[in-house]
C-alpha cells in the first residue's frame, strides 16, 4: 500500500509571519471544498495557542452507532474489557503543544495497535472481526480518499469501539510538500474524518514519515491537532515481508506503552494479527486505542 517510509531529515523552517485560523472555520471550509472538488487549506497556527483558543483543541465526540450501519461491525464482544473514560486525560495530552507522541505510559500493561487506513474493504472487515474476537481495540488513521470512498468502514471502526484518526487526504510524502500542500493534505483529511465521526478529533499521523517537521506540525496545529502521533514499533509490514516476519518483529519490540505501526490492505499483516494479539496476551499486554493509552 505504501512506499518505504523515508528516513528523517532536518525539519523545515516555517516563516513566523504565517497565521492560524480557527478550527471550526477550517473544517467548515474543508468540508465545503470537498463538495465542490476544491482543495481546502488550513493556515498554520502559532507555536503556542493563546489561552482562549485552548478549548478548541478538545474533540466533541459524536454518538457511536451500534446498529443499522451498512457494513458496520457489531459492538465489542461481551466479556471484553470496557473502554475507559478517556476524554479529559487523553485530550489534555493531545491538546497540548509538544513533540510527536511515540508511546504511552509503561506503567500499565497496554499497547496501541495502529493501522494506516487504506486498501480493500474486505481486509479491513477481517481486522475488525479479529479485534472483536480477541476483545481488542485498535486505532485506524484513515487516508481521506479511502474514507471518502468507504464511509461505512469508518462507521464500522467506531461501532467496534475503536479510534478513527486522520492520515492526510491522499498519503503524499509530507516531508517533500510545500506549506500550502501540507495544509491541504491535513485539512481535507480532517474534513473526511469529521463527516464520519462528527468531529475531526485530535488524532493525526503524517504520511510518508515516522516523524514530523516544522511545516507538518504547523499544518496539523491549524486543524486542531496539537500533537502528531508517531510510533515506537515498526515491523515494516508495508514491505510485505510475510506473516511470520510481521508477527515476530512486532512481538520482539513491543512493550507496555508501545504504539505499533501497522497497515490495513496488506494480507500478511491481517494474517499476523491473531498471533500478535495472542502473543501480547501471553505477556499480559492488552490492545487499547491511542486515546486509552494516553489517558
Amino acid at each position: 500500500m505504501t512506499p518505504q517510509e523515508p528516513a528523517a531529515d532536518r525539519p523545515d523552517v516555517v516563516p513566523a509571519s504565517r497565521r492560524g485560523t480557527s478550527r471550526r472555520a477550517v473544517l467548515a471550509a474543508a468540508a465545503g471544498a470537498l463538495g465542490t472538488a476544491g482543495v481546502a487549506a488550513c493556515s498554520p497556527a502559532p507555536e503556542t495557542p493563546p489561552p482562549a483558543a485552548q478549548g478548541t483543541l478538545r474533540a466533541t465526540h459524536a454518538p457511536t452507532p451500534t446498529s443499522g450501519v451498512p457494513g458496520s461491525a457489531p459492538p465489542v464482544a461481551t466479556g471484553s474489557s470496557p473502554a475507559r473514560t478517556t476524554s479529559t486525560e487523553a485530550d489534555t495530552v493531545l491538546g497540548s503543544v509538544g513533540p510527536d507522541i511515540r508511546s504511552g505510559s509503561s506503567g500499565r500493561h497496554e499497547v496501541a495497535l495502529t493501522f494506516h487506513g487504506a486498501g480493500p474493504a474486505s481486509l479491513t472487515a477481517t481486522v475488525l472481526d479479529i479485534a472483536r474476537a480477541h476483545g481488542a481495540r485498535v486505532t485506524v488513521f484513515a487516508v481521506g480518499q479511502w474514507l471518502h470512498a468507504n464511509p461505512a468502514l469508518g462507521r464500522a471502526v467506531l461501532a467496534g469501539g475503536h479510534d478513527l484518526g486522520n492520515h492526510t487526504w491522499s498519503h503524499r510524502p509530507m516531508r517533500r510538500l510545500t506549506a500550502a500542500e501540507a495544509d491541504a493534505e491535513v485539512s481535507r483529511g480532517a474534513a473526511e474524518v469529521a463527516l464520519v465521526r462528527g468531529s475531526a478529533g485530535l488524532l493525526f499521523r503524517p504520511s510518508g514519515t515516522p516523524t514530523s517537521t516544522a511545516v507538518i506540525r504547523a499544518a496539523a496545529r491549524a486543524c486542531g491537532y496539537a500533537r502528531c502521533i508517531s510510533y515506537d514499533v515498526d515491523p515494516q509490514d508495508y514491505l510485505d515481508p510475510g506473516t511470520a516476519a510481521v508477527r515476530e518483529r512486532t512481538l520482539a519490540d513491543v512493550r507496555a506503552g508501545s504504539i505499533v505501526s501497522l497497515h490495513l490492505g496488506h494480507a500478511g499483516t491481517v494474517a499476523a494479527l491473531p498471533g500478535i494479539l495472542a502473543g501480547m496476551r501471553a505477556r499480559g499486554l492488552r490492545a487499547v486505542t491511542v486515546n486509552e493509552l494516553l489517558a
